[in-house]
């Protein structure tokens, strides 16, 4: 399988890609470096030392490329808001643009060959994903460490122009590398953003490995003993998930994340938002929540409090994400911040989460049974295309990211016209544009 995966993700190119596609992979790249600047509030990994030479995303620079990978990673997900794939049920550009940053900085390249890599990046995590995050995903094993690392590791070999073999060397090494469970959204702990870091970070050694010559097992996902029949006791043929690299496809369905919450949760607020603005200050008795029953089951979904640890296992939690708006009649993020006051509390607790068998992924409803017995309700199906973030809306939402970070229009504005000259521009101009 490694030799025919080298061999697909050499042909992914920039020049290949659908012209939607291409609008929606400089939109990931916008909305994904927005989401890195506006992280240190919720960043819980210590800076790496000051240098020069590589770029630190909330401003400075340090001397080490995998250091600026490591940190950047963490801070690009910090806030969970970075765009994930709902399929792969995995984030992508959290692990495989910082790599490719820091990567990019110690070389010359243009604007193009560092698309050419994004979309490898994007196309190989979901290709390993597609199919098998739903075997994973229940055992506790996070798919965005599993898949994503070895699509940041094939976006590094692709930058540094390594040819098929080399890539599918890279991938092999990946496969060892990079590794982390769910417990984390139950602990209210702070692994997952040790996990972005870490698969990061390790992109480029893996790359730099295979160049000193390091061999990579030729059955590393496939054989008896490898990645797929050791963690999911299954062996699939390469021409059975071959169709699932496209690139087109797995760019087009990554959704970008309007909340700071987990992407199983975004409709919940949103749809929450809505009924908050019907309740004139009535006061809510009950609230229950109907989601889809795989995305209920997600480790965290479930949360219940009382006691939540951290943003961790807020963002994680519909209880918690539908409370807090219902008591600010919005989404409040400090509320993810600060400690719970005696309303959110109350919320929480009155707040019920159940599986409905007629909603799809990214869909829910929410009933509201308010003082003196009356019902607030409503449905948001596919939530997706509501929750979406296209060219036309992205301003103002990369502005208020950018404005929390103390960061001005002008700046904000200035990585837009930057990412959107990159095909045509060599990487400098970019990366210029975001000190």
């Amino acid at each position: 399988m490694i030799e025919a995966l080298g061999r697909q993700l050499r042909e992914v190119a920039w020049r290949k890609l659908s012209e939607p596609a291409r609008r929606k992979l400089l939109l990931c790249l916008l909305a994904n470096l927005s989401v890195a600047v506006a992280g240190r509030s919720a960043l819980r990994l210590p800076r790496p030392a000051a240098g020069s030479g590589h770029l630190l995303l909330d401003g400075g620079e340090t001397g080490s490329a995998r250091e600026a990978a490591f940190f950047n990673g963490a801070l690009m997900h910090a806030r969970t808001q970075d765009d994930f794939h709902p399929a792969g049920n995995l984030h992508i550009a959290t692990l495989v643009l910082p790599a490719l940053l820091a990567e990019a900085e110690r070389r010359e390249v243009t604007g193009e060959t560092f698309l050419d890599a994004m979309a490898v990046g994007y196309a190989c995590a979901v290709g390993l994903s597609r199919r098998f995050s739903p075997l994973n995903t229940p055992r506790g094993l996070r798919s965005t460490c599993l898949y994503a690392g070895m699509g940041a590791a094939a976006a590094v070999a692709r930058l540094r122009g390594q040819d098929a073999r080399a890539i599918g060397n890279t991938v092999a090494l990946a496969s060892q590398s990079s590794f982390g469970t769910t417990q984390c959204w139950r602990d209210g702990s702070d692994e997952y953003q040790l996990h972005a870091a870490n698969a990061a970070s390790q992109a480029l050694l893996c790359a730099e490995l295979t160049e000193a010559g390091v061999a990579g097992g030729a059955h590393a996902l496939d054989g008896p003993s490898g990645f797929y029949p050791a963690l999911l006791g299954r062996t699939p043929s390469f021409e059975e998930i071959a169709p699932d690299f496209e690139p087109d496809a797995a760019i087009v369905e990554s959704v970008l994340k309007r909340y700071p919450v987990s992407g199983i949760c975004q409709p919940v607020v949103r749809l929450t938002e809505k009924l908050a603005r019907q309740l004139a200050g009535r006061r809510i008795e009950k609230v229950r929540v109907e989601m889809n029953a795989f995305e209920m089951n997600y480790p965290g979904t479930l949360n219940a409090g009382p006691e939540f640890r951290s943003f961790s296992d807020r963002l994680m939690s519909a209880r918690f994400c539908a409370a807090s708006v219902l008591e600010a009649g919005r989404f409040d993020f400090d509320a993810f911040l600060r400690p719970l006051s005696r309303e959110a509390s109350r919320l929480v607790a009155a707040t019920d989460v159940e599986a409905a068998q007629d909603l799809g992924t990214l869909s829910c409803r929410v009933t509201l049974a308010v003082e003196g017995g009356e019902q607030v309700a409503g449905e948001l199906r596919d939530g997706g295309k509501e929750l979406a973030i296209e060219w036309d809306t992205i301003t103002a939402w990369t502005e208020e990211l950018w404005s929390a970070a103390g960061r001005s229009a002008a700046a904000c504005e200035r990585a837009r016209k930057a990412v959107l000259a990159l095909p045509n521009t060599g990487f400098r101009g970019l990366r210029a544009a975001l000190e």
